[in-house]
Formats: structure tokens, sequence, C-alpha cells
């Protein structure tokens, strides 16, 4: 994993879109992504994208849209928000238990991370290598 760095994802083909605009169409989003089951039994890449889509909810007080994008040998999460400013940061100094761990959520279940900022807003992204493919590894 190597961080929040401004990288675009590798182009792949889209499987899934939602926007999401209130916090209780996460749970909407949530079942669409069991419905589309990247990985079936899974629950790595749902929770991953119900967190950043939560964060640009929160923290670019914007809607979300969410794709699901997914190549030969992995699945992409891509979050879309409204706030051109905000930039992804993992704040180490927040005491465990006090939120703010969606991020720290992502580093720690995504093969990689990125953001890069878009016109009139940014997409935040998490990239899950799938099982079996030539990279190996399994999805988180």
């Amino acid at each position: 994993m190597t961080g929040w760095r401004i990288s675009e994802p590798v182009v792949a083909e889209e499987v899934g879109r939602w926007t999401v605009g209130e916090p209780v169409e996460l749970r909407v989003l949530r079942a669409e992504l069991r419905r589309v089951a990247v990985v079936p039994g899974d629950e790595t890449v749902l929770v991953v994208a119900t967190e950043l889509a939560s964060n640009a909810l929160r923290h670019a007080r914007s809607q979300a849209v969410v794709k699901l994008m997914r190549d030969d040998g992995s699945v992409i999460v891509d979050v879309a928000d409204r706030d051109p400013d905000g930039r992804p940061s993992v704040d180490v100094r927040r005491p465990r238990r006090t939120g703010g761990l969606g991020l720290r959520l992502a580093e720690n279940l995504a093969q990689d991370v990125g953001w890069y900022p878009a016109v009139g807003g940014k997409h935040v992204w998490a990239r899950f290598t799938l099982p079996g493919s030539a990279s190996g590894g399994a999805c988180h």
C-alpha cells in the first residue's frame, strides 16, 4: 500500500454507479454492492466503499457518486464529491474510538489508494486485488 497520493486509478470497466445524498442512503449502497457481488462473501470492498461515501457526505458536505470498476485482476471503488479543496488525510493524532478511521481503514484493507482533483470536486479511490489474479494476493 502506497498511501494517499495524487493519482488516477487504472482505467477499468465500470460495473456499477450509485449516488448517495444522505447518510440513510448508505444502507441502499451496501445492499446494491452486495447485489453486484464482486467477490462473493467478502465484505471488504463494501466496507471501504461505504466509508469513503460517508466521508464525502460528512467532510465534503456533498453528495457522493460511487463507481465500482473492475479489470482483469482488481476491483476499484471511486468516490467523487464536490469539494475541490479537501484532500484525504489521515489524522494520526486522533484518539481511537473517536471516529475518523475511514481513511485509515481503507489504507489497511486496500491494495492501493489515491485521489485526484476533478472539475468541481475530487475523486477518492481504493483498489483491491481479486483472489487468483496474476498479481497474486487476495482481496483484503
